[in-house]
């Protein structure tokens, strides 16, 4: 009886001491606006859950912006977390990596035990060998550079135009766009030297690889029963997924080791073209292995769905806009491509895809640690504490963006504006801009001229529209948008 007085009087020793330590943490905080919690212990927790479940979480954030200012203060549990999209913070966070770090629990480096991206991709790693990477490959990624190679990516449009495209559209089917664009940009690394073993001759197959790893790697951060959500027994998909991971890094060691072979024989110049090349005297220069340099080659096919995804958000918007789509397809077909020259042509063309970026960029949201104690947003903020930001509540600020939920390819007639004072940052800003921002530009255009040029597009009449994962990092779509494609006279990419 004693024994047990004794243990309920420790255990409420502990809690005491534990609860007043998370009060006084929390208390270093209280001079930063935010909204009401719920209750100490339990934060903004409950509120979250449901903007989670009603898939309103960014537009939550969004009005707490409006409330109470572009940096604020909102709990997890007891834990404040900074959120703000205060554009002079945003250049002090993602300007100054040392003190902003990523976390270390990103759920694309592993999946459940079993390495994906690992800790020193040129993506999500960080430290001295992050930063030597990341120099070398900025060189292969230099504009002028992805500019060369356009020719490169005409041929290879054209060539997926008459062995993937109009298979998928003979007779003027309904065609899933995003699936049709992970088929595109799948093949994509096979032309600048990333030579996997499919190719351009599948990129069905690695698309459908990659989209179950996206699918799959979210899931790590709940349940395992959300497994069951993918039609088996989640214990067989988990294990039939880690599988088919290490057959992806199985895959990718033999193209560095047939690329080590080859390179034996160079005089030490990597040729402009082979991203291969070039990843593996980045990793080389860094310190590190061949298993990094199959980390990186997991996470360039990973990031190349991004373009479908923003494909399919574009035309998602373009179903409420088809005079917006006209006057696209009316640039696109008048201009045929042979060159960087004529993609500089694109004007509309270009406009279309940035407001499409504003409105749903394919990072929504991100996350670092601040080390140090800072002043961001005009707060003295102690060290060791979350930062939160958003790309989506960003560039829904009607502060800095007139009618902002409103489809506007106009409001980029006169450049890019937004992205020196950081109102518009879909490829981020700072050290960790995104490296291929050139070729996905670039390709995009090729993409959509390649369509307009061959094609008769029709929006599906019935169906719903997929939405956006708002509890999700990175856009997800999930069936459509859904066009019919009718086949127009055969006219390649270039007009011949």
């Amino acid at each position: 009886m004693y024994l047990l007085v004794g243990l309920v009087v420790i255990n409420l020793f502990y809690h005491v001491i534990d609860y007043t330590e998370k009060w006084l943490y929390s208390q270093k905080f209280r001079h930063i606006p935010g909204p009401p919690t719920v209750s100490f212990l339990q934060g903004h927790e409950p509120i979250l859950f449901k903007a989670k479940q009603d898939n309103t979480l960014l537009e939550q954030f969004i009005t707490w912006v409006e409330e109470y200012g572009e940096t604020f203060k909102f709990c997890i549990k007891t834990r404040p977390v900074i959120f703000t999209v205060d554009p002079d913070a945003l250049k002090q966070i993602l300007s100054n990596v040392e003190n902003w770090a990523k976390v270390d629990h990103l759920p694309n480096r592993a999946l459940f035990g079993q390495r994906i991206t690992g800790l020193y991709s040129i993506l999500t790693g960080g430290g001295q060998e992050w930063a030597i990477k990341r120099r070398i490959m900025t060189t292969f990624f230099h504009k002028q550079n992805m500019s060369s190679l356009t020719p490169h990516f005409i041929t290879l449009m054209d060539r997926l135009l008459e062995t993937k495209v109009k298979p998928m559209v003979k007779g003027g089917n309904v065609v899933d766009l995003h699936e049709l664009s992970t088929i595109i940009f799948s093949a994509l690394p096979g032309v600048v030297g990333l030579d996997c073993p499919m190719g351009v001759d599948e990129p069905e197959e690695i698309g459908k690889r990659v989209n179950i790893l996206l699918d799959i790697i979210p899931t790590q951060l709940f349940h395992i029963q959300n497994l069951k959500t993918y039609g088996e027994r989640e214990s067989n998909l988990k294990r039939n997924t880690i599988q088919m991971v290490i057959e992806m890094r199985m895959m990718g060691r033999k193209m560095v080791h047939e690329k080590r072979k080859e390179m034996e024989g160079w005089d030490g110049q990597n040729p402009s073209d082979d991203l291969l090349a070039w990843l593996i005297t980045a990793n080389d220069a860094a310190g590190l292995c061949d298993e990094e340099v199959v980390d990186d080659i997991m996470t360039v096919y990973l990031v190349m769905d991004n373009m479908s995804k923003q494909i399919g958000s574009l035309f998602i918007y373009l179903v409420n806009h088809p005079e917006i789509y006209k006057k696209m397809e009316t640039e696109l077909r008048d201009t045929p491509i042979t060159g960087q020259r004529s993609l500089s042509k694109l004007t509309y063309t270009e406009m279309v895809i940035l407001e499409s970026l504003r409105m749903t960029p394919v990072l929504l949201k991100g996350t670092r640690w601040m080390k140090n104690d800072a002043t961001v947003g005009g707060y003295h903020i102690p060290g060791d504490v979350q930062f939160q930001y958003s790309q989506y509540v960003l560039h829904r600020n009607k502060k800095f963006w007139p009618k902002p939920r409103e489809f506007d390819p106009e409001r980029f007639a006169n450049g890019v504006p937004g992205v020196d004072d950081m109102t518009f940052i879909p490829f981020l800003a700072g050290p960790r801009a995104c490296l291929g921002r050139h070729v996905a530009m670039i390709s995009m255009k090729l993409m959509l001229s390649m369509m307009a040029r061959n094609f008769d597009l029709t929006p599906q009449p019935t169906g719903t529209l997929p939405a956006v994962n708002q509890a999700m990092a990175v856009t997800r779509l999930k069936g459509g948008p859904f066009y019919y494609l009718q086949p127009r006279p055969d006219e390649k990419i270039n007009g011949t």
